[in-house]
């Protein structure tokens, strides 16, 4: 585990871009084996607490909304994709019916490559959204892992009911009831 786990959560953590994460008791890096007995776990602690499980309830509850885009926007392109090798055939067959000279004809052969190009574009959108939403996920959940595992360290627990409202663009836009227990 890094020392600086710890020290996310402390108040007595300065940073500076020269030396990274510094205490401000001690001046120096964290330099603990196992757990701090400075540390001082108090409105950072629970600001951060707060917001790292604002975020990641919320992407638990972002779930089924993200797996139906997903699957709506990739059969949607797969249906593209379809279409357009159809009207490929389509225009092939009208195109050796109509004169080879046919200037008309020759540009019916965008119509299929135009829809293709839609087509990519459709199930570019789905996978880049599913592809964010696990990025968003995992990050969420290794920050309340990390968080989590300190916590254990110094044998801190909390009870967490969290409100989401249904226009959550923040973490400050949720009400939270924090109870955070042998925290000394």
């Amino acid at each position: 585990m890094n020392n600086n786990w710890h020290c996310e959560l402390c108040n007595h953590q300065r940073k500076n871009l020269r030396e990274g994460s510094i205490c401000n008791l001690t001046k120096r890096k964290p330099d603990f084996n196992r757990t701090c007995s400075k540390k001082l776990f108090s409105t950072k602690f629970k600001n951060r607490l707060r917001e790292v499980n604002v975020v990641y309830q919320h992407t638990i509850k972002d779930k089924w909304w993200n797996y139906s885009y997903t699957i709506l926007f990739g059969l949607l392109g797969v249906g593209l994709f379809g279409l357009s090798a159809y009207s490929l055939s389509y225009v092939s067959e009208m195109h050796s019916s109509l004169a080879p000279s046919n200037a008309h004809a020759l540009k019916l052969y965008l119509i299929p490559f135009i829809i293709f190009g839609v087509a990519l574009k459709v199930l570019s959108q789905a996978i880049g959204m599913y592809n964010m939403y696990i990025l968003k996920t995992r990050e969420a959940k290794l920050k309340k892992d990390r968080i989590d595992a300190v916590l254990e360290l110094y044998h801190i627990t909390y009870d967490l009911e969290i409100d989401l409202h249904p226009n959550y663009r923040s973490p400050q836009d949720a009400k939270v009831n924090l109870e955070v227990h042998n925290l000394r």
